[in-house]
């Protein structure tokens, strides 16, 4: 089989492959949206539909998904319509990914057919779509992010590069993750075949799209709050992390930064002391409990400093900060608190939050993916009014049953994990040379294992970010479940073809 098909038998391909793919993508959707004729919410929901009905510049979370439901909103106020344009994002990104290695990568025929009906069959799309949330438009804008790194990776444009920095910065506003996205560019541009002006330019850029918006973000907080933070979110998150390792040792506070971490310091062991030894019976785990329980310590002094700051004493019940105001106040105080308990116990850290965290991240729970609508029968009114729906109670055939579907998923995940990993060892040690086999035979698929490679990159990256940030739930693993199960296929492939005899064009670079 020739594998280095010619431009025109590649058009040809892509066209047949589209004749099938759509319609089989359009009557699953179809089939799908008649058992979930709702868009399926959870309260990160509320606050992004919140943050949008009253046009905020600010919120909780990262204001580009909110922009995007204004945007759809101002062409339909239906749902249905909503979660179809995010299912054709993603589906869109995934067919992009899936052309291009396709074109580039030369798979052979089994690959394509098991790539193809598992974009078709992959349920974890659909559910992502359904739901209210950043995680279908993050998860398109990502791929469509990765797939063009891939691309410059074989013709290093400057209009590439420049939808490149457009893209990034449609992610930061959408998921703060993408954070850790200029270091993953920077990892194509050194290895990119340009001019260093260029290398050099690309990576300024990549960092300067992050920046520009942290500072650009930061600024609106401080006007709007009166504090120069870019992310409360993330200093709230910090705190919880940190003061997990409370139950298992008698945290140092000694040096602590300023009167008031002590405050908050005392506010945690105070805490700490009326659970007792029964905090203890469980094994350790990584949660968010600290963040969201409002009788947990972080609460406690949440809810003192919007009383103590108030103006008017005398009178806390109707003098209290506002909610949000008093949300990004405190998240200096906890960010330095936390660094301070990182720094200053780094091994039961790693020990009772990121090993355990990392636990979570490879066997994820479903969350709110295991059951419709959180289990609960009613949506709240502001996505009623949002949605013009004419009561609060959306209909399903079944809540549960996504449950049941999906159960096997975090398992498949650790199992695609494992894969990657086995078929990258593999790989690896193919590409040696062989006793009594050419020394140029040890190189096939170079291209290919160009972007691997850079996968590797995002998805290490990924997984740190994310296993020392917050304890991960599945429906964070959608983007990583599609490139770990695509370039396991492409890797066995590669693997198994490409010391092949008969198809030595496969090993030509495109």
């Amino acid at each position: 089989m020739n594998y280095l098909q010619p431009t025109d038998s590649m058009t040809r391909m892509t066209r047949r492959y589209l004749s099938v793919l759509l319609p089989l993508m359009t009557l699953t959707w179809i089939v799908f949206k008649y058992y979930y004729p709702f868009a399926d919410f959870f309260i990160d929901s509320y606050t992004y539909i919140g943050a949008a009905a009253d046009r905020y510049s600010i919120s909780f979370r990262p204001i580009g998904y909110s922009i995007f439901l204004r945007l759809i909103h101002s062409l339909s106020v239906s749902d249905t319509f909503l979660v179809t344009v995010q299912y054709v994002l993603v589906q869109g990104a995934c067919l992009c990914l899936f052309f291009f290695l396709v074109r580039h990568c030369y798979l052979a025929g089994w690959a394509r057919l098991v790539l193809a009906i598992f974009l078709v069959a992959d349920p974890l799309v659909y559910y992502t779509s359904n739901i209210v949330s950043s995680d279908a438009v993050f998860l398109a804008l990502s791929l469509f992010w990765l797939t063009l790194l891939l691309q410059l990776l074989r013709r290093p444009t400057w209009g590439a590069l420049i939808l490149q920095w457009i893209l990034l910065g449609l992610i930061f506003y959408t998921r703060y993750v993408a954070l850790f996205y200029p270091a993953v560019a920077a990892l194509t541009f050194f290895v990119v075949r340009r001019d260093l002006w260029y290398k050099l330019t690309a990576i300024a850029g990549s960092i300067a799209v992050v920046m520009a918006g942290a500072l650009y973000t930061q600024r609106l907080t401080h006007e709007q709050t009166g504090t120069p933070i870019f992310s409360a979110f993330s200093g709230w998150e910090l705190a919880n992390n940190a003061i997990q390792i409370y139950p298992w040792l008698p945290a140092d506070t000694t040096d602590l930064p300023s009167p008031e971490s002590h405050q908050l310091a005392r506010y945690v062991s105070t805490w700490f002391d009326q659970q007792g030894a029964a905090i203890k019976k469980a094994a350790p785990v990584a949660t968010t409990f600290y963040m969201w329980s409002p009788g947990s310590p972080l609460h406690q002094y949440f809810d003192a400093y919007r009383l103590r700051r108030s103006p008017l004493r005398q009178r806390p019940d109707t003098a209290e900060l506002a909610y949000f105001t008093a949300w990004n106040r405190v998240a200096p105080i906890f960010t330095r608190y936390g660094h301070f308990l990182i720094a200053r116990h780094p091994v039961a850290f790693s020990r009772y939050y990121l090993w355990p965290s990392a636990k979570v991240f490879f066997l994820s729970p479903l969350d709110v993916l295991a059951v419709y609508n959180e289990g609960k029968k009613e949506v709240d009114t502001v996505a009623q009014n949002w949605f013009h729906y004419r009561n609060n109670k959306p209909q399903v055939r079944s809540a549960a049953i996504q449950g049941k579907l999906l159960a096997p998923f975090p398992w498949f995940f650790l199992g695609l994990n494992v894969a990657f990993l086995v078929t990258g060892i593999m790989l690896l040690v193919r590409r040696r040379p062989i006793r009594g086999q050419e020394s140029d035979r040890s190189g096939r698929y170079p291209f290919f294992i160009t972007c691997l490679q850079l996968v590797t990159g995002y998805l290490l990256a990924n997984a740190g970010f994310n296993i020392f940030a917050a304890p991960s739930v599945f429906r964070y693993q959608a983007l990583p479940l599609i490139l770990l199960f695509a370039f396991s296929v492409g890797g066995i492939d590669t693997f198994f073809v490409s010391f092949c005899p008969t198809n030595d064009k496969k090993n030509q670079v495109p």
